[in-house]
């Protein structure tokens, strides 16, 4: 696993962001694998905020998964969990992978969760529904609990080709991005711009991958699914943001004094 430096790569596409957000997603959403349709009215509902029932799933591998998430808000308590069930109807039916205690926050940008692998009752072929629960404010001031999920069938690791798109970058570190992206590799959890040696295992006696390939799959990802302009479209909506949170605020202080001098003008009178 290798951190690689995007800076340039950033400053050249940075006058073609286009910053909104995406409304086909609420604050935060599988990347990989795909989640079910979005639905607004849905996305609090739990366990799958969605009105779309199971469809199009995706072969994960029964060891050495992972999974990538974007998030175009700051979320809290985030949780990944799994259903067995081959449709899942209640929060209930999900057992808890990665706690929100373990990722208590994370900044707007692009996640990877490692994923505890399958355990020994599930077999090749067999069904799941990973879900993702979290809190946020959203495009509201009140926090909420949002739902997503992703319906999956187990494969062996052996028979797992996808290069899972996993790499890590937020707004507080938009220029470096980590990863390990390979098929079947060990993701990790990690927006910090850490060090590491240049080739990572794929386990289970995998064939290793280099420094130089990490880095031409992360960049391919990165450039090749302009994933990179979304980075700096979060950066360009939190900025907008904060800016119209300062003027709602200079508004209220200003009607406030308005209100304040007009009373003592009232008493003088």
């Amino acid at each position: 696993m290798r951190t690689i430096q995007i800076l340039p790569i950033v400053c050249l596409l940075s006058t073609t962001v286009v910053g909104q957000m995406d409304d086909n997603m609420g604050p935060a959403a599988f990347l990989w694998p795909s989640d079910r349709a979005f639905s607004e009215a849905n996305d609090n509902t739990a366990p799958c905020g969605s009105a779309a029932g199971v469809s199009n799933r995706m072969d994960f591998p029964m060891s050495n998964g992972a999974v990538a998430i974007v998030l175009q808000d700051e979320s809290y308590n985030i949780n990944l969990a799994v259903s067995y069930d081959s449709n899942p109807t209640s929060v209930d039916n999900f057992t808890t992978l990665v706690s929100s205690k373990s990722f208590p926050e994370l900044d707007a940008g692009h996640e990877c969760y490692s994923v505890p692998n399958a355990p020994s009752s599930v077999s090749s072929g067999s069904n799941a529904t990973l879900q993702l629960s979290y809190i946020s404010e959203g495009e509201t001031d009140t926090n909420k609990t949002y739902y997503v999920c992703a319906d999956i069938t187990y494969v062996p690791l052996t028979d797992f080709t996808t290069d899972i798109p996993c790499f890590n970058v937020s707004i507080d570190n938009p220029t470096a991005v980590t990863s390990s992206l390979a098929a079947g590799a060990t993701a990790t959890s990690t927006s910090s711009a850490s060090s590491s040696p240049s080739s990572s295992s794929t386990g289970d006696g995998g064939s290793k991958l280099s420094g130089g390939a990490i880095a031409g799959i992360v960049v391919g990802s990165v450039v090749g699914g302009s994933l990179i302009l979304v980075a700096l479209a979060f950066l360009w909506r939190r900025s907008q943001q904060k800016a119209r949170r300062d003027k709602n605020v200079a508004l209220k202080m200003n009607e406030l004094t308005s209100v304040h001098r007009s009373d003592h003008s009232g008493e003088r009178n």
